[in-house]
């Protein structure tokens, strides 16, 4: 729009709002876990600090454009419920109890912190690694200062002043405020997410002593999600031996009687105390006060049961406003002064008194889906091998279980000092549940026809990424990969290899965005490379040192390593030489001779070393590739590349710049979600075991991907203009080639446009499945499948191939159909839809008498095996005619004398139930069958298309 400035246009403004908020909320967070209620009671009522980054918060919610959060998941449709609930009855409470509703209501009201946060880390899933930061900080610094200050309101409570104007002391955290607080510091710790000292520790099980002699849900709150936390990260014969050692040094002190003495008429710090806080749970106890308080509650919890599940409040429960204790009768509060107490001493029991059942029940299902979406994503991130998100996943579960625990003994949630940071711990979980889930989606180009079994994945993937931040600003929302806790982090300028080398077997690494120059990588097992986004491993070194002579630029040039491999077009003869200059980016074309040098262009002379260029380059960006590739298979196995962009290696042809291939000991490589471009070689190759999944390929000098060995799959990838040097494509070149593969897998990719066939299997490729492609305006054939054995070649879309583009031979006799068999046994063709252009030919089988590569041994007067091209079956497709002509059928192209000569009429091949739409009426022939062309009539005569049918022009 006019008159908007281009912060505005590109969403800078929000996120530089957004990017403002976190560190506040951060640090309200940190006032909670230090002052606990005196910080609550900062500010003017009635809005205080909680209230005022409520507001702020709700703006950067909208700021960040990723409000349909609320949507996405089922805690958070569950979360969305339980406010929803509350808000009804407090509105409705409102007009008797006036801002004791709202008050009261807050308990789940606070949940609106959680959309604020998920939303946060959704619009820049980054800002993870921003929060662990936070944690951790709160871990080595902030659980230490509340620790003291709690001990100085234990011994020194009476001497603490007061806030201005207010009857809460300026130092008054509680136990099960700590408690919870240490639990989650403990916890990350425990599982590995943040190294602390050994006097760190001390400090922290003396605090946990304490807590553990003055509150009993303080105690079960420290104490269940630790254990549950060793349980969970795999630390059973650690929990084991620390438990062990807890027992004996309890009993000893147990029977000593050793005790320390509190002010203030406290229960001392003593192992008989900690015994009877575990008794007095489950059982009746000695101790007056705890046996006392815990009758009171179980007195009350009774009442508020009789009057909702078996009372006239089972709907509706009493409202939000209304004072509890006295409604119920167990005022307490008097006693000493006041104020009284307006709720039970359970979050679940103020649900079930103020929301009914329905509020119990909602709250129950928010609490459990949320728990349960953690503990079933930090599983699967194990299994995955993602370690650090396992852990993380675990830290903040038992966290938020610390909360719900203590809640569960006391008065926490409904006040702001444990509702705000339950409900922001909430909204991290939610957030980062919903990044990672979309680390492990991948859309599928668009595709004319659904596809069974795979159509409601895809649509389900489209659908929550659309909900994770519809609005937002793409580039921030649409991140490729995020690093996880944890990575070996790789600034630009770093030797990426010697930090590789330095590291064990499964390190992480993120590389930072920017250019990384001439790096080459040779991984060890199960490490991972993510990018961050702007990550770009260059294989090319900045040219500088230019000297003009006379209208030329002059600089000496490395020679070749190893011999020119592959054969090129005979009008680009430089095709296969790897080192190539780049001029602002684009790739400059060899000339063979000085005279043909013109701008564009470079000349390599062979006899001097020298490299001429006619373009001027100073001022502009000149790059020559250096390295040969930017990961290299040393034999490492189940290596991760993800997220990056890889560009200008000079890969040997048949070589990919990501080349997960020539080792034997090598398998099971990932390599997702990456842009790979601009190599002189192929872009990727992999070995076996390999998944290639959610690339961009495009414009390598050769080849897209090159698939070897056995159980390949390659998905999702988008494969375009790939052979911009001029490989002859009958050699090898174009989309993707793979060769002696079995159980190879090409799904649902979109190859376009490439200067050769766009999907081939060449020599003794073997059980191939090859299903819901797009493949179009390849220069070649569209599908070729050749001298091999045994693929089924179903649901595709193959639109006008065979285009001749680049000088590559195109559409030639039956050469460059959309979907071609060459020299091959039982393949199925079916379901796909094939469009052909003027010309060239539909689906077509070839028969070429060629030589098997696995002869057996040979013996007198024994003929050598041949390929034979035999029981395929060609059915249910739909070949569309543009133009007046064009075959489809089987012929044999050899001659007479040849074992094979009436191999497509004998041996079993089949085409029936196709449909040939002509988009022109023709007198020619459009099919083929044994030796020549034929009418379709004639091709039915022949037994074939018994059920199929032509449709005409209209």
């Amino acid at each position: 729009m006019k008159g908007r400035s281009p912060a505005l246009a590109d969403g800078t403004a929000d996120r530089r709002a957004t990017d403002r908020y976190l560190p506040a909320l951060a640090l309200g967070f940190a006032g909670y876990v230090v002052f606990g209620k005196s910080f609550a009671y900062l500010g003017l009522p009635p809005l205080f600090i909680g209230e005022i980054l409520f507001v702020l918060g709700l703006l950067a919610f909208l700021a960040s454009g990723c409000t349909t959060v609320l949507v996405a998941t089922v805690p958070a449709i569950s979360a969305c419920l339980l406010m929803a609930w509350v808000l009804l009855r407090t509105l409705q409470g409102l007009g008797a109890y006036g801002i004791d509703a709202p008050r009261d209501g807050a308990v789940a009201l606070y949940a609106g912190f959680a959309f604020i946060v998920a939303a946060l880390l959704v619009e820049r899933p980054a800002r993870i690694a921003q929060v662990v930061g936070y944690f951790r900080l709160n871990a080595r610094i902030l659980i230490p200062i509340a620790i003291v200050f709690y001990l100085v309101a234990r011994f020194f409570g009476s001497s603490i002043p007061k806030l201005p104007g207010q009857d809460v002391e300026v130092i008054s955290v509680r136990s099960g405020e700590l408690a919870v607080h240490l639990c989650g510091a403990l916890v990350l710790v425990l599982v590995g997410l943040c190294k602390v000292r050994r006097l760190w520790l001390v400090a922290a099980l003396g605090a946990a002593l304490l807590i553990a002699s003055q509150s009993r849900g303080g105690m079960l709150a420290l104490l269940a999600p630790l254990v549950l936390a060793m349980v969970l990260s795999g630390q059973l014969r650690r929990l084991i031996t620390i438990g062990s050692g807890i027992v004996l040094i309890m009993g000893l002190a147990y029977m000593a009687d050793l005790e320390i003495d509190l002010p203030r008429g406290e229960r001392p710090i003593s192992a008989r105390a900690l015994v009877e806080n575990v008794v007095s749970i489950a059982a009746p106890s000695d101790a007056n006060n705890l046996d006392g308080t815990k009758q009171w509650r179980l007195n009350w919890w009774e009442a508020i049961r009789n009057y909702t599940f078996h009372g006239p409040y089972f709907w509706t429960g009493k409202g939000f406003g209304v004072n509890l204790a006295e409604a119920d009768g167990f005022v307490v509060g008097l006693e000493r002064g006041g104020p009284t107490l307006r709720s039970p001493h359970s979050v679940h029991m103020t649900y079930l008194a103020r929301g009914g059942v329905p509020g119990l029940a909602l709250w129950l299902l928010t609490c459990a889906s949320w728990i349960v979406a953690l503990l079933r994503a930090s599983r699967l991130a194990w299994l995955r091998g993602d370690v650090d998100w396992s852990r993380y996943f675990i830290f903040l579960s038992c966290y938020l279980a610390s909360i719900i625990i203590d809640a569960s003994f006391d008065v926490a949630l409904e006040g702001p000092m444990l509702g705000i940071p339950f409900w922001i711990l909430f909204g991290v979980g939610l957030g980062s549940l919903m990044i990672y889930r979309g680390l492990h989606i991948v859309v599928a180009p668009a595709r004319p026809r659904r596809m069974a079994g795979t159509g409601a994945h895809i649509a389900g993937a489209a659908a929550l990424l659309a909900a994770t931040c519809l609005g937002g600003p793409p580039s921030e929302a649409a991140e490729r990969a995020i690093c996880p806790i944890g990575a070996i982090q790789i600034p630009v300028g770093a030797s990426i290899q010697a930090l590789v080398a330095k590291a064990a077997p499964g390190a992480t690494f993120c590389i930072a965005p920017g250019i990384h120059r001439a790096q080459l990588i040779a991984p060890k097992d199960r490490q991972v490379f993510i990018g961050q986004p702007g990550a770009i491993l260059n294989g090319a070194e900045l040219v500088t040192d230019m000297r003009q002579s006379g209208p030329f630029w002059v600089i000496a040039t490395p020679r070749r390593l190893r011999p020119a491999f592959g054969t090129c077009l005979a009008s680009r003869p430089r095709c296969n030489d790897p080192v190539r200059f780049f001029l602002d980016g684009q790739p400059l074309e060899p000339v063979s001779e000085l005279a043909a040098l013109r701008p564009g262009t470079v000349f390599d002379d062979p006899a001097t070393g020298q490299s001429y260029l006619a373009d001027d380059p100073r001022g502009r960006t000149l790059e020559r590739t250096r390295q040969p590739y930017a990961f290299r298979n040393d034999g490492a196995r189940g290596v991760t590349v993800k997220g990056l962009i890889v560009e200008k290696y000079a890969t040997p042809a048949q070589h990919g710049a990501i080349f997960g291939d020539e080792n034997r000991r090598a398998t099971a490589w990932l390599i997702e979600d990456n842009e790979v471009r601009f190599n002189s070689g192929a872009g990727i190759a992999t070995g076996e075991g390999s998944v290639v999944r959610g690339n961009k390929v495009h414009h390598n000098g050769q080849l897209g991907i090159s698939p070897n060995g056995a159980d390949v799959m390659i998905e999702s990838n988008e494969i375009y203009e790939n052979n911009i040097y001029g490989f002859d494509a009958g050699w090898e070149a174009g989309g993707v080639k793979a060769g002696k593969v079995e159980r190879l897998t090409l799904r649902g990719n979109h190859v376009h446009d490439n200067y050769g066939s766009g999907l081939w299997c060449d020599v003794d490729c073997r059980n191939v499945l090859i299903e819901g492609n797009v493949v179009e305006r390849n220069s070649d054939a569209g599908i070729f499948y050749e001298i091999s054995f045994d693929a089924i070649i179903r649901n595709n879309t193959v639109r006008l191939n065979g285009t001749g583009r680049g000088g590559q031979q195109g559409s030639l006799w039956v050469w460059g159909a959309g979907i071609q068999i060459a020299a091959s046994e039982r393949v199925r063709v079916y379901g796909n839809t094939v469009t052909v252009s003027k010309g060239s030919a539909g689906i077509v089988l070839v028969d070429q008498g060629r030589e098997r590569l696995d002869q057996p041994p040979a013996k007198a007067g024994r003929a050598k095996a041949l390929y034979r091209t035999v029981g395929n079956a060609v059915h249910d497709n739909e070949v569309i005619y543009e133009g007046p002509s064009g075959l489809s059928g089987g012929v044999s192209d050899v001659a007479a004398s040849n074992p094979n000569f009436g191999i497509i009429e004998t041996g079993g091949n089949l085409f029936d139930r196709n449909t040939y739409v002509l988009h022109q009426a023709t007198k020619a022939p459009l099919f083929i069958w044994g030796q020549g062309p034929i009418s379709y009539d004639a091709f039915r005569t022949l037994g074939q298309e018994a059920s199929g049918q032509i449709i005409g022009p209209k």
